[in-house]
């Protein structure tokens, strides 16, 4: 029987185009359902389960260990020291040093969304609350 059974779901049409490319090279046929449901409609995302990523039943095993490999590539890559050379500065000397992986490539995140969000609901314009976070684009993380 050639079923098709869900391997993963993402919330990005983009992540699941770039794992279903990976899967695809190594010769796995890929759907991906709820795909234009989810581009047109994000909103639904989570009530929908997201961008399924399925595989035929005989493909599951060799699909869950790329997608295993693919986790492991993403975390090696994660815990890489920063990677700017010591005697040049690429970043702005006010960057701050993130706290979860050492990385200078920060930004201070302009403005805190949520009561933003809440208070242009509430009074129909928004107000802007000044935010103390900074966001590391090496691992990722808020801090």
């Amino acid at each position: 029987m050639n079923n098709l059974v869900t391997v993963c779901a993402y919330d990005n049409y983009i992540t699941a185009h770039i794992v279903k490319a990976r899967l695809e090279a190594e010769g796995i046929p890929v759907a991906l359902k709820d795909e234009n449901t989810i581009i047109m409609q994000w909103v639904w995302s989570n009530a929908l389960g997201g961008i399924k990523l399925q595989v035929l039943e005989r493909d599951k095993e060799k699909a869950t260990a790329i997608l295993k490999q693919i986790d492991d590539e993403a975390a090696a890559e994660q815990d890489t020291p920063g990677f700017w050379e010591e005697e040049t500065e690429q970043f702005a000397s006010d960057n701050r040093i993130c706290i979860h992986c050492g990385s200078k490539n920060t930004r201070k995140e302009d403005f805190n969304k949520r009561p933003i969000f809440l208070t242009w609901l509430l009074l129909g314009f928004p107000l802007l609350f000044e935010s103390k976070k900074w966001h590391c684009f090496h691992c990722g993380k808020n801090f």
